[in-house]
């Protein structure tokens, strides 16, 4: 564990790589990728869109950050037998940036 991450937490949430099917996410693994766990979504249970202000004084009619939401629940990849856990993804507008959190249970 470097320094930063022991002063400063690891960073939440979570970049991660999604791959897509038919407009909807099907599998996802974190990054970078390192022998990192994969997961496949097993159910899509919820789908929104937040809308953040833009979080400073701008002239130009841009609005907030949008963001695709999906609550699912997935299974790691390598464990097909463990039990699904649920997550919430993310995807900001433009160029498709993703990121994790885990709901608690």
């Amino acid at each position: 564990m470097s320094g930063f991450s022991r002063v400063f937490g690891p960073r939440q949430p979570m970049p991660i790589q999604v791959r897509w099917q038919d407009g909807e996410p099907v599998e996802f693994s974190r990054r970078p990728v390192r022998r990192g766990p994969r997961y496949l979504i097993t159910d899509v249970r919820e789908r929104w869109i937040e809308e953040s202000p833009w979080p400073f004084p701008s002239p130009m009619p841009i609005g907030g950050d949008r963001l695709r939401c999906w609550r699912v629940t997935a299974r790691s990849a390598e464990e097909p037998h463990a039990p699904e856990i649920e997550f919430v993804l993310r995807m900001r507008a433009g160029p498709g940036v993703w990121d994790l959190v885990r709901v608690p249970r």
